[in-house]
């Protein structure tokens, strides 16, 4: 399956999911893309460029190192595996992918979205989506 076939069915199941896109953080490169809707489609360019700072920025890095120093815990994953976001009349979830932690999903929902569904759907489309790859 193509990774642009599996974010279109991840999408059919993510309630009110109107885009989604397969970043590379590396490089800030949209590897593959699906969209309902065409405004949120430059968004994903913008998400594409954006999310490589939300998952590696300083202030996170130093966040997280906080974090597992306080709790003791060494983590063999790299930092942090989801961040969702709630901005104007969209829901965008971002979540790195286990197999390539270089890598992150985003999904823009409207913001009238069940966030809890549509997060656990995300969860459950992550596996298939980076199989894809």
């Amino acid at each position: 399956m193509s990774i642009q076939a599996a974010l279109t069915t991840a999408m059919e199941t993510i309630p009110d999911c109107v885009a989604a896109g397969y970043v590379d953080m590396e490089t800030g490169m949209l590897l593959g893309t699906s969209v309902k809707d065409p405004d949120a489609s430059d968004v994903l360019d913008t998400l594409a460029l954006a999310a490589a700072n939300l998952f590696q920025g300083r202030g996170v890095v130093a966040f997280e190192t906080m974090l597992r120093e306080a709790g003791g815990e060494a983590s063999e994953t790299p930092g942090f595996g989801e961040i969702a976001v709630f901005s104007g009349e969209r829901l965008i979830i971002f979540q790195r992918t286990r197999e390539y932690p270089a890598h992150v999903v985003c999904y823009i929902c409207s913001n009238s979205a069940n966030v809890g569904l549509a997060l656990t759907k995300s969860h459950l489309s992550l596996g298939p989506v980076a199989a894809a790859v």
